[in-house]
């Protein structure tokens, strides 16, 4: 199963500058396992956040926010496009 992943902002930069990564998961993977499966692709801090709830990263699947759907345990299809989405701060 194929998952398209978007990075944007500081994440993108953890991950190398690569703003789209495809990822090929097992069928039936969550958005848990998908955070697992990054963790070999960037130097993020904020996945290990991510994976215990302690984030204030913004996790889209094809557009939805997690929190609106079943968190770390929303179910993956292929073709999916999750997104990583850090806060915005300024002044």
């Amino acid at each position: 199963m194929r998952t398209i992943v978007k990075t944007f902002a500081t994440l993108r930069e953890a991950f190398g500058g690569r703003g789209v990564l495809y990822l090929d998961l097992p069928d039936g993977s969550t958005i848990k396992d998908l955070l697992k499966a990054l963790r070999g692709c960037g130097s993020v801090d904020e996945l290990d956040d991510l994976v215990e709830g302690r984030s204030s990263v913004k996790v889209l699947v094809n557009g939805r926010e997690i929190t609106y759907l079943a968190g770390l345990e929303t179910r993956l299809r292929d073709g999916d496009v999750v997104a990583f989405i850090p806060p915005v701060a300024g002044g």
